[in-house]
């Protein structure tokens, strides 16, 4: 095993917990930190200027393992932050204010890195509960694999590998030396970005044991946040991504799925889309595929009538000359210049016939 820097406890977790306004659930998320069967753990708390009884609450625990920071509020992003200044232990652990541990969840955990140092982060399965504890459904019903080892290509491609940042472990000395923070622009998926840009430099493993409880309520931050945050929040994910140095080694199939994602599902203005069709990720992808991708960004809006004609003649040329054997982009570019009104109506009659599917997202959790 390798040694740790002096400021790292060997065998201790450092387990972070923003909380704002959980006076309704976190006296059970503590709670069960206390009850763990492996002892040899810190909670680091901060109160992220919460108004209700949350301060209260957690006053009333005196386990002086658990160390309490204030400050203004300022989001999730920001209260992680803040927590990764005062890690001291091994390992670094997840537990939000709403959520809760297995009693074995630490002990496993742990068990699982200390025989396997190859591993830097491992992650496991729990359930979805619901505001009375009921148990709803495994998480590993709702996200892909489970992958072990390079996992980049696989959170590049979407958030639902890990689900809830809780399910993770990390060993805290090559986290903090990757100097790698949570994004506060980032309101909805802070943990998946976070996670993407670390897994350019470690491995993880998979325990595969239902040892923690991601809670489903009315307050879920993934509930209460409006679509327009939340498209700003994928927005900034994924525009991040494809500038890793790491995201040009993805498969073609994962690049072209990111820009899909950008092009079609995010509310991307025109000054975006130009400089999205001009990166040089976006280049690095075979011109059929980027006419394709560039068609489909203009069928969206000719339909939805949210792009000027300058923008939208300017890049049905552009696909044309991409892949000139393509007759989807050279019709359409041709009934354009026809009739623009004429090409719209067409397009939003196929559209009432296709059945209503629900848009594609990196978030499927």
């Amino acid at each position: 095993m390798t040694s740790l820097t002096p400021s790292l406890k060997a065998g201790l977790v450092s387990v972070m917990m923003p909380a704002y306004n959980a006076e309704r659930f976190i006296r059970l998320a503590i709670t069960s930190l206390l009850n763990q069967t492996y002892h040899l753990w810190e909670l680091i708390l901060i109160n992220d200027g919460s108004t209700d009884q949350t301060g209260k609450i957690i006053a009333e625990f005196t386990d002086p393992r658990i160390r309490v920071f204030y400050q203004e509020n300022s989001g999730e992003a920001a209260a992680r932050n803040h927590a990764l200044t005062h890690i001291q232990g091994e390992f670094l652990a997840f537990l939000d204010a709403d959520d809760f541990y297995h009693p074995s969840f630490l002990a496993l955990m742990v068990s699982y890195l200390n025989q396997h140092p190859e591993k830097d982060g491992v992650y496991c399965d729990g359930f979805y509960v619901d505001s009375n504890d009921k148990i709803l459904s495994s998480l590993s019903n709702y996200r892909r694999g489970p992958f072990e080892g390079d996992l980049f290509e696989q959170l590049v491609r979407a958030s639902d590998v890990f689900g809830p940042p809780m399910t993770v472990m990390l060993r805290s000395e090559k986290t903090l030396s990757s100097r790698i923070e949570f994004d506060q622009r980032i309101v909805i998926g802070p943990d998946w970005d976070f996670f993407t840009r670390l897994s350019q430099f470690i491995l993880f493993g998979y325990l595969n044991q239902q040892i923690c409880y991601y809670r489903v309520h009315q307050t879920n931050i993934t509930l209460t946040t409006g679509n327009d945050r939340k498209n700003q929040s994928l927005k900034y994910c994924r525009r991040k991504m494809i500038d890793l140095p790491r995201f040009n080694q993805c498969k073609q199939e994962t690049r072209v799925y990111v820009f899909y994602d950008l092009f079609i599902n995010l509310n991307l203005n025109e000054e975006e889309i130009e400089e999205l069709m001009s990166h040089p990720a976006f280049s690095q992808i075979p011109a059929c595929e980027q006419n394709r991708l560039i068609r489909l960004a203009v069928i969206k809006r000719l339909i939805q009538n949210s792009a000027g004609k300058i923008y939208l003649k300017k890049w049905l040329s552009k696909a044309v000359l991409l892949c000139p054997q393509d007759r989807k982009t050279y019709l359409i570019r041709l009934m354009y210049t026809i009739s623009p009104l004429i090409l719209h109506s067409i397009l939003k009659f196929r559209e009432n016939l296709r059945p209503e599917t629900a848009p594609v997202s990196p978030f499927s959790n």
